[in-house]
């Protein structure tokens, strides 16, 4: 039996991860946790072209240094520099850098020297299928820092680089997904979690330099959430949500532990419920990024946000939430982007108390203070909006024209579909009036969401199909079938006479036959036209007629 150990193509994974990444920036992400893990208190992030034009992106930190061989592990595949307290432990961040023209690495322990690597056309080696070379060389020069370690990355291989790496995108994504946006900070009085978590007390800060747009940005290295704000002012420019857009309640931080087959687990959860401009002023969308794409739960390891899981919330406003969840029990994917072990016992404890604190000291609150005045002001906003409506159709009476037509108790023309349906009902309830329409009697039913508008009995008491429009030329823009109607009960005759008209595949012609205004269809059936405004024309001319004959 022969026994045959398995080849790794090492080019092709170099090269998947380099590729492998959902957000350019993450870059920015791996760099920060190595500084973090190098205990460092500032942290410089630069972005520039040189004279050649080539961008660059460099990462500055005061932390410890590294020795060299630090520096092969900088480089090296899957060989970590980091124990179980740190961020990262496969050894796989460094190699996104790896999609670039050129990498440079100075670096400096305290009261040691100054050590450079240099990695010349990673990504140019890797598509030729070749593993890059570094060189590292000693140097007898000054370092920034007393101690430290300076990254230069050049020609980092994405389109329009600045439309990511500029002030504020860059600040956004650091606050939100790095180890310097870490909510740590808030459960630093927990002792248990400093077994488990490395460098719980330090928040460095980070200095953000655009050279480029020539802007500059501070940032200390902790979480963003909103101020609380339960009894917020109104904001003068929103019509509906007036005091909720400025709401923000926080809730937390509430830690859980125990012992789960003889190991330690824990779950720590902070966050807020929060309008809309508050959550606006704590996130920089990018382009094509919603409130509803960024907002709502997140997981998180070493307090750093991984991946948002807003079925644990299960609420179809999930995006008014801003809710982080940790714990260390979750295993991450080498690019830390979704979970691993989510059928471990450990994490199922860890996302049954999430849901637990979620839907009895979370969502109640919320619900009762926040969504419930939400409703009130959507509630307020629609009376409103009735009472702003009455008015202007009170202020609008003197202007509509009097119909004139004293025996029904309608006083004013219609301007509808449903008043020509109102007018056609009183006329026909009046006897002095209904003799003016000769072919429908009386209304059986009318209904806006029927095939038809009405149906009607005529003068033999036989059902009728009616249509009504405000104006004739609706019954053509609405596409009504034809056979789905016997009369059309119009105001307005806009259609001219004695014209074909193409409709719904068929020809028609509007005209006049016996003295009634008729819709002819190809197949010789006849709709007839009751327009509303000659019957008014017809009974005012008739009461004129009567009125003269009284005064003779």
């Amino acid at each position: 039996m022969n026994v045959f150990i398995p080849k790794v193509k090492e080019v092709s994974i170099f090269k998947e991860i380099a590729n492998n990444i959902v957000n350019p920036l993450e870059i920015l992400r791996e760099a920060i946790s190595n500084s973090f893990d190098a205990e460092a208190l500032n942290i410089y992030i630069d972005i520039d072209r040189n004279n050649k034009g080539e961008f660059l992106i460099t990462i500055k930190d005061d932390g410890k240094g590294m020795d060299i061989n630090a520096i092969h592990k900088f480089f090296n595949l899957g060989d970590s520099n980091k124990n179980n307290l740190g961020i990262g432990e496969k050894g796989l961040g460094t190699k996104i850098y790896y999609k670039s023209d050129f990498i440079s690495v100075f670096t400096k322990i305290k009261n040691k020297k100054v050590y450079k690597a240099e990695m010349i056309n990673p990504w140019q080696k890797l598509n030729e299928d070749t593993i890059p070379q570094y060189s590292i060389e000693e140097l007898n020069e000054k370092f920034e820092f007393k101690s430290g370690t300076i990254v230069v990355i050049k020609n980092y291989r994405i389109n329009n680089p600045e439309r990511y790496f500029n002030c504020e995108t860059i600040k956004d994504y650091i606050q939100w997904f790095t180890a310097a946006g870490s909510f740590k900070n808030i459960f630093a009085s927990i002792p248990s979690l400093y077994k488990n978590i490395k460098n719980m007390q330090i928040a460095p800060k980070v200095f953000i330099k655009d050279n480029i747009l020539n802007q500059n940005e501070e940032i200390i290295g902790v979480h963003i959430f909103s101020q609380p704000q339960e009894l917020p002012d109104e904001d003068i420019n929103e019509k509906i949500y007036k005091r909720t857009v400025n709401y923000c309640r926080h809730f937390g931080p509430f830690h859980l532990e125990t012992n789960i087959n003889g190991e330690y687990v824990s779950v720590e959860i902070y966050g807020e419920v929060a309008g809309i401009n508050r959550r606006k002023e704590i996130s920089r969308l990018k382009k094509g990024e919603t409130y509803k794409g960024r907002f709502g739960l997140y997981l998180a390891k070493d307090f750093i946000p991984f991946l948002r899981r807003i079925d644990l919330l299960n609420d179809e406003q999930y995006y008014h939430y801003h809710i982080l969840v940790n714990s260390q029990c979750f295993e991450l994917t080498a690019d830390r982007n979704n979970l691993t072990n989510e059928n471990d016992l450990k994490v199922k404890w860890v996302l049954e108390k999430t849901r637990e604190i979620v839907n009895t000291k979370i969502k109640p609150i919320a619900q009762e203070y926040y969504f419930n005045l939400r409703k009130k002001e959507e509630e307020d906003y629609i009376a409103r909006r009735k009472f702003e409506s009455i008015n202007k159709n009170l202020s609008n009476l003197e202007k509509l024209d009097d119909i004139l037509i004293d025996c029904i108790p309608i006083i004013k023309k219609p301007y509808s579909e449903y008043e020509v349906a109102m007018l056609l009902i009183s006329l026909l309830s009046n006897d002095k009036t209904k003799k003016f329409i000769e072919d429908i009697s009386k209304v059986v039913t009318y209904s806006k969401v029927a095939a038809t508008d009405m149906i009607c009995l005529n003068k033999n008491n036989k059902n009728v199909l009616v249509e009504i429009e405000y104006k004739l030329s609706n019954l053509f823009k609405h596409k009504h079938p034809l056979n789905t109607y016997d009369y059309v009960v119009c105001w307005d005759l806009d259609v001219d006479y004695n014209k074909i008209i193409e409709f719904n595949g068929k020809k028609i012609i509007l005209m006049t036959k016996g003295g009634k205004n008729i819709i002819l269809c190809d197949n010789n059936k006849s709709i007839e036209i009751i327009n509303l405004r000659d019957v008014r024309n017809n009974i005012l001319t008739k009461d004129l007629e009567q009125v003269k004959k009284l005064s003779i």
